[in-house]
């Protein structure tokens, strides 16, 4: 299917019932939909209802579920709070980070930075009628039926300690959230080690081999999903940077500072 713009969303349907939702070029969500409900993963910046937005394509109940707790995959399950009824899931490694981020929501909404890139989007928040739902744990082997359609939850510790795959083995996919990337970040606080990262590397690389994954789409790029031909591109560069042989450039973002190391297309970023 051919991508459609709906504002500031950009959707392409990637399976039968299953939609890749890029919120302003910025963070990508996927919606995926069953007989019984249907589960969001990731919720992005949540810059406007994506409760209503996802109605226009189901009128089942939606699950969400985060593949980790930073800002740009979170900041939308506000959306989705009922009251202590909603179904917002996250591996619980990662929850002190959730909870982090939501308790500065308001602070970070009237930051001026933020006012100046999501002004136009933010401006009619009422930031006190603002609630985020607690979330509950999801783990290892973790099933989420969604009536003719299952997701099953693998563990990735690595970019942050909690982040998670999802795999949908019908459809042969499998999504990543940014543990398997192209632009990978491992130079944060919460992040493991990279010994850490590559362990979790070559266990994705064959449970996702034995499934018969063939398409890996992520939280940011995938403009084309990944294959298991660029994971396994992934695990010899982590090789190549463990037995000493990288060469790092030292770069600085908004997030931090530290040394980039490339390996053809694939780059990661480390501390120093």
């Amino acid at each position: 299917m051919s991508e459609k713009q709906y504002g500031i969303y950009f959707v392409e349907g990637i399976a039968d019932g299953a939609f890749k939702i890029y919120e302003r070029r910025d963070a990508a969500m996927y919606l995926v939909i069953g007989d019984k409900k249907a589960c969001l993963i990731d919720t992005a910046f949540g810059l406007t209802d994506l409760r209503s937005f996802a109605g226009q394509f189901t009128h089942l109940p939606v699950t969400v579920v985060n593949t980790h707790g930073h800002i740009d995959h979170v900041l939308g399950n506000h959306w989705f709070y009922d009251k202590g009824n909603e179904e917002v899931y996250m591996h619980p490694e990662d929850v002190e980070l959730y909870d982090e981020v939501v308790s500065g929501y308001a602070d970070m909404i009237r930051d001026p930075d933020v006012q100046e890139q999501f002004g136009e989007f933010i401006k009619d928040f009422d930031l006190e009628a603002i609630t985020f739902p607690k979330t509950k744990d999801i783990r290892e082997g973790d099933l989420i039926d969604l009536g003719g359609r299952t997701l099953e939850i693998v563990e990735f510790p690595g970019h942050t300690r909690g982040s998670i795959l999802l795999l949908d083995k019908a459809d042969k996919i499998c999504y990543a959230g940014d543990s398997l990337i192209e632009n990978l970040w491992l130079f944060l606080e919460e992040s493991t080690s990279p010994d850490v990262y590559y362990a979790s590397l070559k266990r994705a690389y064959d449970i996702l081999s034995k499934a018969g994954i063939e398409r890996i789409y992520n939280g940011h790029y995938s403009y084309k999903p990944l294959t298991l031909d660029n994971v396994k591109e992934m695990i010899l560069g982590m090789e190549s940077l463990l037995a000493g042989k990288g060469v790092g450039e030292p770069f600085e973002n908004h997030a931090g500072s530290g040394l980039q190391y490339s390996f053809g297309d694939w780059k990661v970023l480390l501390r120093e």
